[in-house]
């Protein structure tokens, strides 16, 4: 009995000290590896309907009047507009039209909102609607989506085909919801294996990083007082420099060349990565397939996405075609900018 009672007790005293630890972690701020985003020289606001701000850069067209806008769509969830993108973009301006660039609700320059719930899927393609027919008042738009933006875009185009006259899908996310055959999840590489004459690329494998980050004391409180009580237990700076940090360290999975990453600017928000990467998407397969506007997917040679994940795309739209870029990885313009933007430039001006 004394033996049992003994065992019963250093149970307890190690259950104490993991709670100890567990509590200490949890109040001990996280350090600040990259220095917040700041504004920039170009950042403006848009006053949105539900009552917060979306930060965009706009670049003004040459010809503006007489070509299309374009909106560009950044990856995530949870990211932002970088520097560098928005560098890119100065040479669509150029060749007349104007160009949108904005940071996501709660990513970004974007405000961060008061509840968890404040931030969904739906609401994404609700502020994207929002911007493109009242803050820009265009009747159509070129959209550019890359990563998770291409996710927004494909059910936005679900939605509202009519508002859109073409479509760039960089790098695009895997289609939403993922294919099924009957209760299963299909194996999309089998379905679209890459052609012999594709040369692909493993870049590097960011996945332990990601779980190492996943079991931080602050991550698992974050995420049970989002999904049961609705509630941000722990601050927006305090999560927002958990995936800066983050990033800052998985960025070299993103090119092909480890040595050409660019720096991170701190625009990451993880409770918008958090509650969109929970969201339950609608079934839009049938709908994308009547989608008249042209559409070109682009693919980089160390993508760390499949081939497959960005084929669907072409096979699921009508009028779609890819183009393959080699030596350049998930963020394409980080390693072949000019390649990138003649490669978009001229599918618009087809």
């Amino acid at each position: 009995m004394r033996t049992i009672k003994k065992i019963f007790k250093w149970i307890g005293i190690l259950i104490g000290v993991l709670a100890l630890v567990f509590m200490v972690l949890l109040i001990i701020p996280e350090k600040e590896i990259i220095k917040p985003l700041e504004e920039r020289e170009s950042t403006r606001y848009w006053e949105m309907s539900e009552g917060f701000r979306i930060a965009f850069t706009q670049l003004e067209g040459i010809d503006s009047l007489n070509k299309t806008p374009i909106v560009f769509l950044h990856g995530g969830p949870g990211a932002y507009i970088h520097s560098s993108i928005i560098e890119t973009m100065k040479s669509l301006a150029l060749e007349g039209n104007d160009v949108y660039l904005y940071d996501q609700r709660g990513s970004g320059l974007s405000d961060r909102l008061d509840k968890y719930s404040d931030i969904s899927f739906e609401k994404h393609l609700i502020d994207l609607d929002e911007i493109i027919t009242q803050k820009i008042g265009a009747e159509k738009v070129i959209l550019i989506g890359q990563s998770f933006g291409s996710i927004i875009i494909s059910h936005y185009s679900a939605r509202y085909p009519e508002k859109i006259e073409k479509i760039v899908f960089s790098s695009p996310g895997a289609f939403k919801p993922h294919l099924k055959t009957g209760n299963e999840y299909a194996d999309l590489d089998s379905i679209y294996p890459a052609p012999d004459s594709l040369k692909f690329i493993e870049p590097y494998n960011y996945l332990k990083d990601v779980e190492s980050y996943a079991r931080k004391p602050k991550m698992i409180v974050a995420v049970l007082g989002a999904h049961f009580l609705d509630k941000k237990l722990i601050s927006d700076k305090q999560m927002d420099r958990i995936l800066n940090s983050l990033v800052s360290n998985v960025v070299k999975g993103i090119v092909c060349d480890a040595s050409h990453t660019l720096p991170e600017e701190g625009g990451a928000g993880l409770y918008a990565y958090i509650a969109t990467n929970s969201a339950d998407y609608p079934e839009i397969r049938d709908k994308v397939k009547t989608v008249q506007a042209p559409i070109l997917v682009l693919k980089g040679q160390c993508d760390f996405l499949s081939y497959a994940s960005g084929y669907e795309y072409v096979d699921l739209y009508p009028n779609s075609q890819i183009s393959f870029i080699e030596n350049a990885g998930h963020e394409i313009w980080y390693e072949q900018k000019e390649e990138y933007i003649k490669t978009i430039i001229e599918f618009i001006d087809e």
